[in-house]
């Protein structure tokens, strides 16, 4: 998941991707007004999009158990 959309589709919103967005641009001013080396605002990304990931991950697990223990 990058922005809200999961990159296989199937879920996600508009609103979702548009805080996504906000949430790089808002890391990119703060390091350029902060001047910090651009190879920052890479690492900070590049953490960003690793932690989507796993919290995409956790919360896909998450939903399934919740929908077994609904079932039982």
């Amino acid at each position: 998941m990058i922005g809200g959309t999961a990159l296989a589709g199937g879920i996600g919103t508009v609103f979702g991707a548009i805080i996504g967005t906000l949430l790089i641009r808002t890391i990119d001013n703060g390091l350029v007004l902060s001047r910090v080396d651009a190879n920052w605002f890479k690492f900070a990304i590049g953490l960003l999009t690793m932690f989507a990931v796993v919290a995409n991950s956790w919360m896909g697990k998450m939903s399934r158990k919740i929908k077994v223990e609904a079932h039982k």
